[in-house]
């Protein structure tokens, strides 16, 4: 809805959105704090830009790297925990992409992978992992259908069910491009 670059100011959003300006300004920290949002002294918050072209795939590197070193500690201690977690986020992305609703896919996609992070473990790799994933620029239009994207979704899944570390790796690194 906003542009790249695009202030963004308290008072409008709460108008905006018929609530106090109390929620927006957590919003607004809380975006900032994921790296979609900027924040400047006295000047307020905009709309971050995306990255260039040379530096996106560093970020994508970096994504990657976290939700694997969060896949390796999962797959030390598999429990039926995990992978309801997980089978309840494949479900939601699955509802998401028959519905081919974009707002809804990139929501359960985050999700399935936030929860590849959280169930690691370590508060500190969350954090690092949000602020990489507000950078990355998600490119959902590689899909001819949005059932690709949650077949790959599926494919992970899978392999963590199955305990397959080289195959589970495989699978994420072929999803996050």
């Amino acid at each position: 809805v906003f542009k790249p670059g695009e202030s963004l100011r308290e008072h409008s959003l709460s108008k905006r959105y018929g609530v106090s300006r109390s929620p927006v300004r957590d919003a607004l920290l809380q975006l900032t704090q994921e790296g979609l949002l900027v924040a400047t002294p006295n000047c307020g918050v905009r709309v971050g830009s995306p990255l260039d072209d040379e530096i996106q795939p560093l970020v994508r590197d970096l994504r990657i790297r976290i939700e694997l070193f969060s896949m390796d500690r999962i797959l030390k201690t598999l429990t039926p925990e995990v992978l309801e977690q997980l089978e309840e986020r494949l479900k939601t992305n699955h509802e998401a992409c028959k519905g081919k609703n974009l707002a809804d896919i990139v929501k359960s996609d985050m999700a399935f992978h936030q929860t590849l992070i959280e169930m690691a473990g370590n508060e500190n790799l969350l954090g690092i992992w949000k602020q990489v994933r507000g950078y990355m620029m998600l490119h959902y239009e590689r899909h001819r259908n949005w059932l690709e994207s949650y077949r790959e979704h599926k494919a992970i899944f899978d392999a963590v069910k199955q305990g397959d570390k080289k195959a589970a790796r495989a699978a994420l690194k072929a999803n996050v491009r």
